[in-house]
């Protein structure tokens, strides 16, 4: 006999606990086809679409513009022309609300037919085994095994949110008894900011990403001891390099990506984190790396940065710009994150002031800037959580980092420097022949560097 099928929100990120429904695109109560989209959801790093499970009529139990819990049902797909008892309703998704509709013994919406026998509870007796296991939010997973609470010992049929959690372990105040606590979204707590007095103020909603942001770098200051340090790379035939090995406009990027993924493995303070005394060694290195191009900032994560090839790296690097200028970037894309790249070096800023994310350690800064002559200087600053490491270990970290990247830099030869009207001159010193004329000198043809090389270079060569 077909069921009713429950749709929930997954449990597909593991920094939100509720979400936010933008648009339903069926009406409540119309047919709908197996994998039609149902409506999209706005988390904090994306939109997704929630599609339909199963053929049938879609009855809504949330509405467009509202924030609901991750993991909780936003709607039912019944069977058409099934007829519906309030037994045949879990006691899971029948709130206050939706058990009202079920006492005037009819209720008719679109195609599905709802019945209550007039000798029915409003809530009828369920037993607790026939209930699903508790699901747990991942933040409430998470703190759950930190205070030591199994989850079975959360009631069957529920969902376990984070405040759940603490209220347990008496980190916060139990609920009132005659109402429920609310969900908590998933967003920054508004702090009161007033603006500047006398002046006109046109007041725009943030959209969420901007709100979650602000949370995720407020938090990652408010728990980490943040420091910084800075060296310089003097690489200037870097990006001729990266050129010729066809690594794309995104080379600089993936190539620091693939030398700092390394060098965590090596300095595991900096793919970490920090909470109450404690350090979490985390035992993959997963890098994000920042985009902005203009549709906001986002952070997509290369996954298992340390086992890739700077080939790799940029296959999924164009992978994650392509997907960003479609909008079409998902949830998974930014899961797991554990250190974190922001290179501003293409936009002519040389130094700036990193923010270390919630959950990690550190986040490496690249800036650059060109000289006179067209050669480029990069700069790396590390902002790492001092708690964790020291500056000298940071330092460490930078200078070796910035030492790789000079050292593929320095693979590209120098370019053959024509003297003027074609007079040949040395490769090393520059010195024409007039110049080596006169302190009894002479030029010499060389493979290695191309071109010459003067008397005075060999015998200090030799």
């Amino acid at each position: 006999m077909p069921e009713i099928v429950f749709v929930t929100i997954p449990q597909e990120t593991v920094n939100d606990e509720s979400v936010r429904i933008l648009a339903w695109k069926v009406a409540s109560g119309s047919k709908v086809e197996k994998d039609q989209q149902l409506c999209e959801v706005e988390t904090s790093k994306a939109v997704m679409d929630i599609e339909a499970p199963e053929a049938g009529v879609v009855m809504y139990s949330a509405k467009a513009g509202e924030e609901v819990p991750v993991g909780s049902v936003i709607c039912e797909i019944v069977p058409e022309g099934m007829t519906v008892t309030a037994q045949s309703v879990p006691a899971a998704v029948q709130s206050p609300a939706e058990v009202t509709q079920f006492t005037s013994g009819v209720v008719q919406t679109g195609a599905v037919r709802v019945e209550i026998p007039s000798d029915t509870a409003v809530e009828p007796e369920i037993d607790e085994a026939d209930l699903p296991p508790a699901r747990l939010t991942p933040l409430a997973a998470k703190l759950a095994a930190e205070f030591g609470f199994a989850k079975e010992s959360f009631a069957r049929g529920s969902l376990v949110r984070r405040d759940d959690v603490l209220r347990r372990a008496g980190k916060l105040p139990s609920a009132p008894a005659t109402k429920a606590a609310a969900p908590k979204p998933a967003v920054a707590e508004p702090v009161e900011n007033a603006p500047v007095a006398g002046v006109a103020v046109t007041w725009t909603d943030l959209p969420r990403r901007k709100i979650f942001e602000a949370k995720v770098l407020g938090q990652g200051q408010a728990r980490t001891v943040q420091s910084q340090v800075t060296s310089s790379v003097h690489a200037p035939r870097l990006r001729t390099r990266l050129e010729r090995l066809g690594l794309t406009s995104v080379g600089l990027g993936a190539l620091v990506i693939f030398e700092a993924a390394r060098l965590l493995r090596k300095y595991p303070e900096f793919n970490a984190v920090h909470d109450r005394g404690r350090i979490g060694l985390y035992g993959d290195v997963n890098i994000g790396w920042a985009i902005d191009g203009g549709q906001g900032l986002m952070v997509p994560v290369v996954a298992k940065a340390d086992e890739k090839t700077p080939q790799e790296i940029v296959e999924i690097m164009q992978r994650h710009i392509d997907g960003y200028v479609e909008g079409k970037l998902g949830t998974a894309d930014f899961l797991g994150g554990t250190f974190t790249v922001s290179d501003l070096s293409g936009d002519g800023i040389s130094h700036f002031h990193p923010l270390i994310s919630q959950g990690q350690a550190a986040i490496l800064g690249v800036g650059g800037e060109l000289d006179g002559a067209g050669n480029e200087t990069l700069y790396l600053t590390l902002a790492f959580d001092h708690q964790l490491a020291e500056g000298r270990k940071a330092a460490q970290f930078v200078r070796e980092l910035a030492g790789r990247l000079e050292a593929h830099g320095a693979l590209e030869p120098a370019p053959v420097q024509e003297a003027p009207e074609g007079e040949p001159y040395c490769a090393l010193c520059q010195r024409d022949g007039a110049a080596l004329r006169a302190i009894r000198g002479m030029l010499v043809k060389s493979e290695i560097p191309a071109g010459y090389v003067c008397s005075v270079c060999l015998a200090e060569l030799s």
